[in-house]
């Protein structure tokens, strides 16, 4: 893994996937990062089937850790300050498994968006992204 530097107010590292499991957001995006658990914002509650968070446990536990589809995130860069901000709106049960886990990082891939992309998102609701 490589530390990124086009992310560099953010300890991220990536990798290429060769994985063929992908969203129609990221299927033309080869590389995944390791992006920390504690600067992803995860605005939507997530309704789990514990059997799929168990079983996705072990798996990330036993097997190597390529055989976990990397979750999608949307990536904002704010412009003047040039601050990251990542939101995850699916992979509710992957997130889960890692954060019980306690894992720091999470695999992801990064999906540009832009501020009127998020405001259509997040409506009135949108932090305030400096």
């Amino acid at each position: 893994m490589k530390t990124s530097s086009s992310l560099s107010n953010n300890a991220c590292s990536s990798s290429s996937s060769s994985s063929s499991s992908s969203s129609i957001h990221s299927a033309s995006i080869d590389t995944i990062y390791n992006i920390p658990m504690k600067d992803i914002t995860r605005p939507l509650p997530s309704i789990l089937d514990e059997n799929k968070v168990k079983s996705l446990m072990e798996t990330i536990q036993t097997m190597e850790t390529n055989q976990v589809p990397p979750i999608d995130i949307l990536w904002y860069e704010a412009p003047d300050s040039k601050n990251n901000y990542f939101f995850a709106m699916g992979g509710c049960h992957r997130w889960e498994a890692y954060k019980r886990l306690n894992s720091q990082t999470i695999r992801a891939k990064l999906v540009r968006t832009t501020l009127n992309d998020l405001r259509i998102y997040f409506g009135s609701s949108l932090p305030n992204l400096k």
